[in-house]
C-alpha cells in the first residue's frame, strides 16, 4: 500500500492528494524514471471491444488496462488461444513447406520425382495434422491461462491487491498479445530463412505425422529456430512490461509492487517456456 510523504497515512495508489492532510503527493518514482507507466489522467475511459483492447494493450497499455480493470472480460483471452493454436498450426505448417517428398510424375512409366510436401498428393495428411492439432493446443493454452491466473491472483493478494479472479484472468490473457505477434514473425522467419531439409524423405502417407525424428533435430538445432526462441523470450519480458500496467490497474497497487509482481510471473513464464524445451 502506498503512503503519503507528509503524513505516512496509507492512500490509494492513484491518488495525487492524500485525502488525511490534503497535501499534493508526487508521482511514484517508478513512474517518474518511465514516463510510459505514467497512470492516465481520466479514471474512465471509453468502451472497448475485443478487438480493440487487443490491439489497446499494444498501443495505448495503460488506458487499456484501465478499461480491462473496470469491465473485465474472458472472451478476449479466449479468444487470443484459439488465434495462438491456429498460429502454432501455421508454424507447424511453414515448417512442413520446407521438406521436400518423392510423388510420382507419370502413372503410365511409373516415374519418380520430387515435390514440396505440402504441394503434393501425401501433404493432406500434414494440413489434417494441423487441424487435428488446434484442439491440444487450445486446451494447453486453457490450462496456461488458469494456472497463470491462479499464481498471479495469488502474488496480487500477498501485496494487497483488490481485484476479483476474473480481473486477474483478464489481464493475463491479455497480456499474451505480444507472443502472438512474435509468433506471427517466426512463421514469416520459417518460410524466408529456414533453409530446406536436406533430404528428399519418403513420406508414407499412412503415417499419423509428417516430422519425424530426423526432422525435428534439424529444426530444433537450426540457428534459426534458436532465434525464435530467443525473440520469443523477448516477447515474454514484453508481457512482463504490460503486466505492469494490469496489475496496477485491475488491482489497485502501486507501480512498484505491480513491477515486482510481473517480474516474478515473468521469470516463472520463461522457465517454464524453455523446460518444455
Amino acid at each position: 500500500m502506498r503512503r503519503c510523504e507528509f503524513c505516512d497515512s496509507p492512500v490509494p495508489a492513484d491518488a495525487t492528494i492524500c485525502p488525511v492532510c490534503k497535501e499534493t503527493i508526487a508521482e511514484e518514482t517508478l513512474e517518474r524514471i518511465l514516463p510510459i507507466l505514467k497512470r492516465p489522467e481520466s479514471p474512465e475511459v471509453k468502451f472497448m471491444g475485443t478487438r480493440e483492447r487487443m490491439w489497446g494493450v499494444i498501443r495505448r497499455p495503460a488506458a487499456t488496462y484501465r478499461d480491462i480493470g473496470q469491465r473485465p472480460d474472458a472472451a478476449g483471452p479466449f479468444v487470443i488461444i484459439v488465434i495462438n493454436a491456429l498460429i502454432i498450426a501455421g508454424l507447424y505448417l511453414s515448417l512442413t513447406s520446407k521438406i521436400t517428398t518423392h510423388v510420382i510424375v507419370n502413372a503410365t512409366s511409373g516415374e519418380i520425382g520430387s515435390a514440396n510436401l505440402l504441394a503434393s498428393p501425401q501433404g493432406s495428411i500434414a494440413w489434417v495434422v494441423a487441424l487435428v492439432g488446434l484442439m491440444p493446443s487450445i486446451m494447453v493454452g486453457l490450462i496456461y491461462l488458469v494456472v497463470g491466473t491462479v499464481f498471479a491472483h495469488f502474488a496480487f493478494k500477498i501485496t494487497g491487491g483488490t481485484g476479483n479472479k476474473m480481473k486477474t484472468l483478464s489481464i493475463v490473457g491479455y497480456s499474451m498479445m505480444p507472443v502472438i505477434l512474435v509468433r506471427l514473425i517466426a512463421i514469416l522467419v520459417v518460410l524466408i530463412a529456414m533453409p530446406p531439409f536436406p533430404d528428399v524423405v519418403n513420406f508414407d502417407p499412412g503415417s499419423l505425422g509428417v516430422l519425424t525424428p530426423e526432422i525435428i533435430d534439424w529444426a530444433y538445432g537450426s540457428g534459426i529456430w534458436y532465434t525464435i526462441d530467443i525473440i520469443t523470450t523477448g516477447a515474454f519480458l514484453w508481457t512482463g512490461i504490460l503486466l505492469i500496467f494490469g496489475i496496477r490497474e485491475a488491482h489497485d497497487t502501486s507501480t512498484v509492487w505491480a513491477a515486482l509482481v510481473a517480474i516474478a510471473c515473468v521469470i516463472v513464464l520463461v522457465w517454464t517456456f524453455w523446460q518444455a524445451h
